[in-house]
Formats: C-alpha cells, structure tokens, sequence
C-alpha cells in the first residue's frame, strides 16, 4: 500500500494528464493525508479540476497532519483558498495555531470568511482586547453580534440596545437581562424592550426560566397576538400548575394568560387551579367558556359534574352558563 501511495505522489507531476487524475483518485480513494503537500503545485493549475482537488487536500488533511500548509494558502490571499482554511479553522488541534490563521483571514474581502475567523478568536477565548473592540464596531452586523454575545461591560451592551441590527440587540439584552443592573441600567433595558418587539419575544422567555423580577411588566397589558406568545412562551417554561410563577401572574391579574395556559391540561393539579379560576371575577367570560369546553370528554365524571353545577348556581354570565350546560348531563 506505501509503495502504490508514493507511486500516486510521484505520478501528480507525469506529464499525461490521464496519469494525473489517476493518481489524484488514487490518493483521495486511499486517504492518504502524507501526499497533502504534493497537492501544492495544484493551487494554481489552469485546469479547475486539479485546483479542486488540492482544496479538497488542504480541507481533508492539513488541519491534523499539516497544518503550516494553511498558512501559506492563507497568506496567498485567494478566495477558494481563504474559504478553505476558514472552513476548518476548528479543526486544528491547536487553538494557538488556528488563531494566528484566524487572524491571517481578518483582511480577506469576503464577509463569510472573516465571520469565521472573528468567530474562532472568540470561541476559542484567543480574542485580544483590542480585537474585541474593533469588532464591537464593524459594518458588519454578525461580527458586531459574536462580540456583543461575550461583552460584560454594561455601558457598552446598553449602547448596543440600539445597534440598527435586531441580532445585536438581541445579543446585548440576552447578557442584560441575566444581571444584577442598578435602576436607572434596567429602565433603560426595559424602555428599549417596551418598544423593540424583537427584544420583547426575547425577554419574555428569559424572565419566565429564570423567575426575573420584571415578568410582570413584560406580561401586562399586552396586544392579541403577544398574547399568544405570551401563552405558548409560558407553555414551554411551566409544565405543573402549581408552579411559583404561575401564582406569581394570577396575583398579578394576569389571570387570563394562566386560563389559557390551562386549557386542555386534565391532572389533579390542574383541576383544582381550573376550579380557582372558574371563580375568579377577574378572569374574563371567553376564557371561562374556553375551560370549559376543553372538559366535554370527562362530563360524566363526578367532579365535572359537581363543577358545572356550582357554576349553574352562581353564573350570571350567559356564556359561562351555556358551557356548564353542556357539561351538566344530570
């Protein structure tokens, strides 16, 4: 096998191009990572084909066997090659290695190139301070949003609660709304929030997971359709009704998203918060018929029964009435 493999490297210099592209199969069908640099001369070939192919070389071997050959298709400054080292800057065992050819790309004229490359620096935490603000200030938009992801200076991530871009907003109110901020910090979190629909569907899912104190503003007097996501937000952070933050909303007379969120739930914790809620003067006719309606399948048991009675003897309400009818089967 070694021999037919240094065969196959001597063969990428034959003069017959057949011979050529034999041995180019040869060495990619055998996997041979040592003919890596015999790939060189092909970088510029005339013929696309071989160019290619030596691409594919550096892509598949080069990070683990060779990796000063990225180097020098990085300095050559040409786009397939850029986009190569760029693709397999997390594949080089050595994060010191892969952030000097990080910073080789950071000139490149392609934007998906340097996206990579600002993002190796920051993943692999090789980012220099001066980095870090030169690309808190790019034109670009994804550059500026992988340095606000790890920025922890609070005036600067307030400053980016007005970025022009919504992911750079977004990243800045992600890292705010997990800290402890002094009051004037969070009104401006919280105005900025009241009136970025990107931010707000960003905070409302932070707050419920992690019990936020500001829940309650987020949550209140909200449109229909933040309603919605308000109910299913709420859906995907609670799964038993007796939950904390649910007493939390239903004393804050956020009755109406809690009856939502209780809608089809059917467990004996559940239950006996639809019960408390069947009751409440706050919570609105439509959400009480809706509750309602969902326990058509369970109207002979017992409890159904004696629920929709109670509500026949109390109800004013014509909407609530009609639906304990239809439940009351006595």
């Amino acid at each position: 096998m070694a021999a037919s493999i240094q065969s196959a490297i001597a063969k990428l210099k034959h003069k017959d191009v057949r011979q050529r592209r034999r041995a180019v199969r040869i060495l990619f069908d055998s996997d041979a990572h040592e003919s890596v640099e015999a790939f060189s001369p092909y970088l510029d070939d005339e013929d696309i084909w071989f160019r290619n192919k030596a691409i594919e070389a550096y892509r598949r071997w080069a990070p683990k066997h060779a990796p000063h050959l990225l180097e020098q298709l990085a300095r050559k400054g040409q786009l397939d090659g850029q986009r190569c080292v760029a693709t397999v800057l997390d594949s080089i065992p050595n994060v010191k290695q892969s952030a000097t050819l990080a910073r080789l790309l950071l000139d490149s004229n392609d934007d998906v190139v340097i996206r990579k490359a600002v993002n190796q620096l920051i993943s692999t935490q090789e980012v220099t301070n001066e980095e870090l603000k030169e690309f808190q200030s790019s034109s670009d938009h994804v550059v500026r949003s992988y340095a606000t992801a790890i920025n922890e200076q609070v005036p600067e991530l307030l400053e980016s609660l007005a970025d022009s871009h919504p992911d750079v907003r977004r990243q800045a109110a992600s890292s705010l709304l997990m800290m402890d901020l002094e009051s004037e910090e969070t009104k401006t979190v919280q105005d900025a929030i009241e009136n970025d629909d990107a931010l707000w569907k960003l905070a409302v899912p932070i707050a419920l997971e992690h019990s936020r104190p500001n829940l309650i503003d987020l949550i209140t007097t909200k449109n229909a359709t933040q309603r919605r996501f308000l109910v299913q937000s709420l859906k995907d952070a609670v799964s038993d009704a007796d939950d904390p933050r649910l007493r939390t909303l239903i004393d804050a007379d956020c009755t109406s998203i809690v009856a939502r969120w209780l809608v089809g739930r059917n467990d004996s914790k559940s239950d006996e918060l639809r019960h408390e809620l069947l009751f409440d003067e706050r919570v609105d006719s439509i959400d009480k018929s809706r509750l309602l309606e969902r326990l058509l399948h369970r109207q002979h048991e017992p409890l159904i029964q004696k629920l929709a009675e109670q509500l026949l003897d109390i109800s004013d309400d014509e909407l609530v009435l009609s639906a304990a009818h239809n439940l009351y089967t006595a």
